[in-house]
């Protein structure tokens, strides 16, 4: 059999320039769709599916009579203004729906991936202290982001509410306190679980975290509660009542609540909500508030009915994705200069468009023999990409091979920075498409990968896995050390016929894939980084059989 070996040869310099998230929040502030970055790998009609969530400050409310009922929090509060084929929506922007004509008015403040600590920073925070007097309401919903291992977000979950830097200060302080200076009425919401198919409602899908170097895990849900009866704040408990709904149901049932990014049932967002879980969790806030507050039940409707099912419907404007394959002679980036045959690329849900090409934030290098690669600043103050249940987000240095070629791939990774984040990664991947700088958080293709992943969970993290119809089955890391800057790993991923072998230092695994189901002639096999990991890759050897 005739073996081609592709060891990394080094010739030319990087050429960088940058990516933009989008995302739009609040009832009042408009929205729109922006792409940019090379598209050679989709046609116009998937384009039409890559549409981003504009970021939206809201500095005025417009002239809103009587009651206002003011909503933060998160990207389970907001709103949204994506392509999915089951779109997000925040339980925020459904509140209104159960309230009747004329009494109050819904101000949807609440923006996605916002901590209580991030959203300080935010136009839509200063909105708030602008606007808010007596008699208004203060529904407050954080927690999902306040437990990130990111000094930008996380909020340690054991402190007093005199505590700086604690999630209870953070929340009172900013917040209930603010409500009660101005003497109105805040509304304090425990965080909804995350959906955890084929697992027990327990854990950090309850909002219960581990410990992370420098971030000590806690209970969220537990601090709001606490914070509730030491202020006498009404809590309205969603964890309790979302865990008690999902442990009742099957993962089928519980994934109707969900969004869905594409027309795969294994790409449902198990963090996010669909039109229908949304209209759910907001009945279930105003029925709860309502009950704990006589001035509040006033503006229900009194015949407000329990949402039914056939509100969900597929998006009209989802068009199904079209691959017209990756062409070596025309589609490489016009951001990564690299040797053929390796190309370089970052796609998926990287973070927004603008972002791609800030060499701040993204990095593909050859030089010395070696290729240098970051995805998030090299510091770990800022983050892009991921790999999560329902999205990808990669920086990608790599190769195309025929589908029906066996190959062997190794490298030394120098870890020179990783962040203990659950979303970050880093390694070597074999997948079957690829996309040349392209943000699109629809994309959660099948591949196999050899690396760290869950970092946050210690030595509990995964050593490698597979995204299979858009799940990610890991494998266990087996009493190696937590990666951290310094360390020097080997790593290898090797094809034999439709079974993969990932190592990761010690650590090996065997998936079988068959990775053609978009690409039928091609895979694509390469080094990856992910979020915030800074990863100096040498002895780079391909050898494709």
């Amino acid at each position: 059999m005739k073996r081609i070996v592709f060891a990394l040869f080094v010739a030319g310099a990087l050429v960088a320039t940058g990516c933009h998230r989008a995302q739009n929040s609040g009832s009042s502030a408009a929205s729109s769709g922006e792409t940019s970055g090379k598209a050679t790998a989709l046609d116009a009609a998937t384009a039409a599916n890559e549409k981003v969530e504009k970021v939206e400050a809201i500095t005025d409310i417009g002239d809103v009579k009587g009651t206002r009922i003011f909503v933060v929090g998160d990207s389970t509060l907001s709103a949204f203004n994506d392509p999915y084929f089951y779109p997000r929506f925040g339980y925020g922007t459904k509140i209104q729906n159960y309230l009747a004509d004329g009494t109050a008015t819904v101000v949807n403040l609440a923006m996605s991936g916002r901590s209580s600590k991030s959203f300080l920073k935010e136009a839509n925070y200063e909105t708030l202290k602008k606007n808010l007097q007596k008699g208004d309401f203060l529904i407050i919903g954080f927690g999902h982001n306040d437990e990130k291992a990111e000094e930008a977000r996380y909020t340690n979950p054991n402190g007093k509410k005199e505590e700086a830097g604690s999630f209870k200060n953070s929340l009172y302080e900013n917040y209930v306190k603010l409500a009660k200076d101005r003497k109105a009425t805040p509304i304090l919401c425990t965080p909804i679980v995350r959906r955890a198919p084929g697992k027990s409602y327990e854990g950090s899908v309850v909002h219960v975290t581990a410990d992370a170097a420098g971030f000590p895990g806690g209970d969220y849900p537990k601090a709001i509660r606490e914070l509730g009866k030491e202020t006498g704040t009404l809590v309205v408990d969603l964890t309790e009542i979302t865990r008690e709904r999902y442990s009742s149901l099957t993962d089928a049932d519980t994934a109707k609540f969900h969004a869905q990014i594409n027309y795969k049932a294994g790409s449902t967002d198990n963090t996010h909500l669909n039109e229908y879980g949304a209209a759910v969790i907001a009945y279930d806030v105003v029925k709860a508030v309502a009950a704990g507050n006589k001035d509040f039940a006033k503006f229900v409707k009194k015949d407000a009915a329990a949402p039914s099912i056939d509100m969900l419907v597929q998006n009209p404007d989802y068009i199904m994705p079209s691959y017209t394959g990756f062409n070596p002679k025309e589609d490489a980036s016009a951001i990564w200069e690299t040797t053929a045959p390796w190309f370089g690329t970052v796609f998926g849900d990287c973070g927004g468009a603008e972002k791609l090409s800030n060499p701040d934030l993204y990095e593909i290098e050859e030089k010395d023999g070696k290729v240098t690669m970051h995805a998030g600043s090299t510091d770990g103050s800022t983050s892009v990409g991921k790999i999560a249940g329902a999205s990808d987000g990669i920086a990608f240095y790599f190769q195309q091979i025929p589908a029906n070629k066996d190959f062997t791939l190794t490298a030394t990774a120098k870890i020179l920075h990783v962040a203990k984040n659950n979303q970050v990664a880093f390694g070597l991947m074999a997948r079957d498409d690829v996309y040349i700088d392209k943000f699109d958080n629809s994309i959660n293709t099948d591949y196999v990968a050899a690396g760290p992943l869950k970092i946050a969970k210690g030595e509990d993290y995964s050593s490698s896995w597979r995204r299979s119809d858009g799940n990610l089955n890991e494998t266990k890391n087996q009493g190696q050390s937590v990666p951290e800057a310094g360390q020097t790993v080997e790593i290898s991923l090797s094809k034999k016929g439709n079974v993969y072998t990932a190592k990761y230092g010690k650590d090996s695994a065997e998936y079988g894939a068959n990775l053609t189901s978009i690409d039928e002639g091609n895979i694509y096999v390469g080094l990856f980084t992910v979020r915030s990991a800074y990863i100096e890759f040498s002895n780079v050897k391909l050898t494709v059989e």
